[in-house]
């Protein structure tokens, strides 16, 4: 299960209030167990993330709720490293990876 560091929902509201996540393409490096993920994710045309802990990965894939399976993925990668080819993605997120 995702952990739950921001209870009142701060993070996903600074996010939204920052840039406009409808149909966008979203790259989320760090996501680490999709707990900032799964808040915004709905909103978007598709969201991968990545985080170069595949156990945190796994345990983001496995916590991932239904109804977004179809638009998110994750993948175990670095930043240094991305597996994409340049303008897939329209936003990239490093909320907690700096």
């Amino acid at each position: 299960m995702a952990s739950e560091l921001d209870p009142r929902g701060a993070e996903p509201e600074a996010l939204f209030a920052a840039t406009d996540f409808l149909n966008a393409r979203v790259l989320e490096i760090g996501a680490g167990d999709g707990r900032l993920t799964f808040r915004y994710a709905e909103a978007t045309r598709f969201s991968v993330g990545v985080d170069p802990a595949a156990k945190e990965i796994a345990v983001a894939v496995a916590a991932c709720p239904f109804d977004l399976r179809r638009r998110l993925s994750f993948v175990p990668a670095g930043a240094i490293a991305l597996p994409f080819r340049d303008g897939v993605f329209d936003i990239a997120l490093l909320a907690w990876s700096l």
